[in-house]
């Protein structure tokens, strides 16, 4: 098997995580790993920077042109696993490979995404459409969302949920010296994505802040950021906190009242699964990603409708100390079952059974 890894050369996301945590599992024991033309090799620093810029160089001016391929020596009875289907653009491609996909946004929800990034996927899933390799997605909902695009044509089409990363939430907590009352919190990249926005206009016209709570928003600058801190200085009680430590956002997931993300798009869901881990009621966009991340337990709303978001909120502040203790344990339940090493045996399943496959086909061909 060969995994490519093209994607860690620019993406350090969730879905670099995946990858990595995928190929220390395979490989080398039962795979070999390429990061784009380094090879095993995979750069860091500077290094990485500069061959991130590179290689999306020879992607926008390529495509999916035929011309100057990645080579690799994957013969009959062996298969290529894309960890994200852009990479498939500059690799060969055939119906005995598999391709990892968190989600198709760039078709679904180009407005969220530059041209360049929806014209790259459009190149990539066309060529993916034309091989019909499997395919593996992290939820029922990518894949749904898959084959309403491009039909069910293909070797396969799989789901494997991913899973919750538990070190993060191991450990000692900090309080946090700002948060000093009840607060509602939202984890995830400040980006127009997330749909912070519309959450910062239901706490402001819910009027939570003169009820005595707060706003906590955590995460990194994503597009759209600047506008979502001008909403922020503009909405009395909302925060967005700088970099908080690990004990720091254990303590806040821990205190919180409840986990708030509207989000407009998500592969999988895992800030809601994050959330569901240490017991907190997520309130997310409905017939989403994140309502199945958490297996329903939450409260679900329209992303676009802030008076709604504002009602959900007001029925979580509402519960009793009882009612919050009986959600909480059946997040942490379910959150359990989502184990890495489940995860991990799914995948282990899944490209054994194709190789022997392969493999079989191979001797009788």
């Amino acid at each position: 098997m060969l995994f490519d890894n093209s994607l860690s050369i620019i993406n350090r996301t969730g879905a670099y995580h995946i990858a990595k945590d995928l190929c220390h599992a395979f490989v080398p024991e039962q795979a070999r790993v390429r990061h784009w033309r380094l090879g095993r090799h995979a750069p860091e620093g500077l290094a990485r920077k500069i061959a991130a810029r590179l290689m999306m160089m020879e992607i926008n001016w390529l495509g999916d042109s035929g011309h100057f391929l990645v080579g690799d020596d994957v013969g009959r009875g062996s298969f290529r696993l894309f960890l994200d289907p852009l990479y498939v653009l500059r690799s060969q491609l055939s119906q005995d490979d598999i391709v990892l996909c968190h989600d198709v946004g760039p078709l679904t929800h180009p407005r969220l995404y530059d041209a360049r990034t929806v014209e790259n996927y459009r190149l990539a899933y066309d060529k993916i459409a034309r091989h019909a390799p499997g395919m593996v997605f992290v939820s029922d909902w990518s894949r749904d969302n898959f084959v309403a695009i491009f039909g069910a044509r293909f070797r396969f089409l799989k789901t494997i949920p991913l899973y919750v990363r538990t070190g993060l939430f191991t450990g000692p907590t900090e309080p946090v010296a700002e948060v000093d009352c009840p607060f509602l919190l939202t984890v995830g990249a400040l980006e127009t994505r997330k749909n912070q926005l519309a959450a910062l206009d239901a706490f402001r016209e819910g009027g939570f802040h003169e009820k005595g709570y707060r706003y906590i928003l955590c995460g990194s600058r994503g597009a759209g950021h600047q506008e979502i801190a001008e909403r922020v200085a503009s909405t009395p009680g909302a925060t967005i906190l700088g970099y908080v430590s690990d004990p720091q956002l254990r303590w806040l997931y821990t205190n919180a009242e409840a986990f708030v993300l509207p989000s407009l798009l998500e592969g999988f869901g895992m800030p809601a699964l994050e959330a569901a881990h240490m017991g907190l009621l997520p309130i997310v966009s409905e017939d989403s990603a994140l309502v199945e991340a958490v297996g329903g337990i939450c409260l679900q709303v329209p992303p676009d409708d802030p008076s709604v978001i504002a009602d959900a909120i007001e029925q979580a502040l509402l519960r009793s100390d009882a009612e919050k203790a009986k959600t909480a344990e059946q997040l942490r339940r379910l959150a359990s079952a989502m184990s890495k090493e489940r995860f991990l045996a799914e995948w282990r399943n899944l490209l054994l059974s194709h190789q022997n496959c392969l493999a079989a086909l191979s001797r009788t061909g």
